[in-house]
């Protein structure tokens, strides 16, 4: 952890310095640089919240009865910010495009037309995504998006996976790991990658122990 804050906040720093410096000579380069210092911040948040979260322990006194699972906000706080970088370029190029009735001019501001407009629906389509419930979790099962809840008593082995990444190329490398919501329903298996929620895996592990448990506990009584 501290090495990541560290990383991130020496890049922040020098992307803030550039930014400052580029005032006085580029403005629109500075701003992406100042973006760029505040995705390093969020950066540092996030990896920062990551592991202090992660340490929490449940009980059953402090789990509600329902579980509610979304997109992480800091990471649509990122993603929202990179996409405006290319937003940014892209109306800085339109805003300075000189354009002529020919075939050529006409290519590139369509060129330019379409990768705005690419971006900025980007952006669109992530702030949706901050009110977006992906999983619930109660007393009567699990339920993904909209589709139809998974009972507990159809469910089994439920538990938190984690699958590393490896190429032939780079098989003593660093293998970068995905952590998945794994289940079987009705022997179909599942797998839901929870990488980028509002939940640790290690929170959602506690938290699918609990509701189990509190479901096999209704059924003796």
């Amino acid at each position: 952890m501290k090495f990541g804050i560290i990383f991130y906040a020496i890049l922040g720093s020098l992307a803030l310095f550039i930014g400052i410096y580029l005032l006085q000579y580029f403005i629109p380069l500075s701003i992406i640089f100042f973006i760029a210092s505040f995705i390093n911040g969020v950066f540092i948040y996030k990896e920062y919240s990551f592991h202090k979260s992660d340490k929490i322990e449940y009980d059953e006194n402090s789990v509600p009865d329902e579980i509610i699972i979304k997109y992480s906000r800091s990471g649509r706080i990122i993603a929202i910010a990179t996409y405006g970088i290319f937003v940014i370029l892209g109306l800085f190029f339109l805003l300075g495009f000189k354009f002529k009735f020919n075939g050529a001019a006409i290519f590139i501001l369509c060129i330019l037309l379409g990768f705005t407009g690419y971006f900025m629906f980007k952006i669109i389509s992530e702030i949706k995504k901050i009110s977006q419930i992906i999983i619930s979790i109660n007393g009567k099962g699990i339920q993904v998006k909209n589709n139809t809840r998974y009972l507990w008593s159809e469910i089994q082995l439920e538990k938190i996976i984690v699958k590393r990444l490896v190429s032939r190329e780079s098989k003593h490398d660093y293998k970068p790991e995905i952590n998945y919501l794994y289940f079987f329903h009705n022997n179909e298996k599942i797998e839901i990658n929870i990488d980028d929620f509002d939940v640790t895996d290690g929170q959602l592990a506690q938290v699918l122990k609990i509701f189990r448990g509190r479901f096999n506990n209704s059924n003796i009584v």
